[in-house]
């Protein structure tokens, strides 16, 4: 029996109707005949969300007609669980989709956690960028202003990570970024300390997240 994959929007936990199909070895057009027949009672468990797929590409050309599918909440997987008649199958399907799901939520849960931390050292590390600045500016810099993008063009570059991707981040990259930060905070802090100029200053936070960058297991 395949895994069922589970699809997050944000906290919200859907599988692909036609892998609730393959899962119990049933045609997708009886389980969604079944989706659409009892579709105020799911509706009931939440918006159920209709999708198209694209055709299958034919040798001769053009594709098959487009494939409706439906994106289901937990509920309503075990809701189209209960029409049908329970057999070795169907049960062991019920058990993958508690275990799926309920992964789904600790990943969830697990990133939320990374998150929360990584907010409360981002404030550390904006405090430390701040300090820089003034730090600059007594020091007759003009742009030091830059440093709050600039830092984070750096660790974003260091990472891997494009503008505008921190709000959809895993667990994984949202704990490098929250060492990165903690990094950069305490080179800030060391390097005015020592009365470096503040353009080394930044540059010693650079270096020195490049330098952890095997340690997290990047290159």
């Amino acid at each position: 029996m395949k895994d069922i994959s589970i699809v997050a929007n944000g906290n919200d936990l859907r599988t692909d109707s036609r892998d609730l199909a393959s899962l119990l070895d049933h045609r997708h057009r009886s389980i969604f005949a079944n989706i659409t027949k009892y579709k105020d009672e799911l509706e009931s468990l939440g918006q159920v969300r209709f999708e198209k797929a694209l055709g299958i590409e034919l040798p001769q050309g053009g594709r098959t007609p487009e494939q409706v599918f439906a994106l289901l909440n937990e509920d309503q997987c075990y809701f189209v669980l209960t029409l049908m008649r329970n057999n070795d199958r169907v049960v062991a399907a019920k058990l993958k989709l508690v275990k799926a799901f309920r992964d789904a939520r600790t990943q969830l849960a697990n990133r939320d956690l990374a998150r929360l931390d990584g907010k409360q050292v981002r404030r550390m590390e904006t405090g430390a960028i701040a300090d820089l600045v003034d730090y600059a500016k007594a020091r007759g810099s003009k742009n030091a202003d830059r440093y709050y993008s600039n830092v984070t063009k750096m660790t974003n570059s260091l990472l891997g990570i494009e503008s505008g991707q921190r709000d959809y981040l895993s667990t994984r990259q949202l704990n490098d970024i929250a060492i990165l930060e903690r990094i950069v905070a305490n080179a800030i802090s060391d390097g005015m300390s020592a009365g470096m100029d503040y353009k080394d200053v930044y540059q010693l936070a650079k270096a020195r997240c490049g330098m952890v960058l095997p340690a997290i297991g990047l290159n």
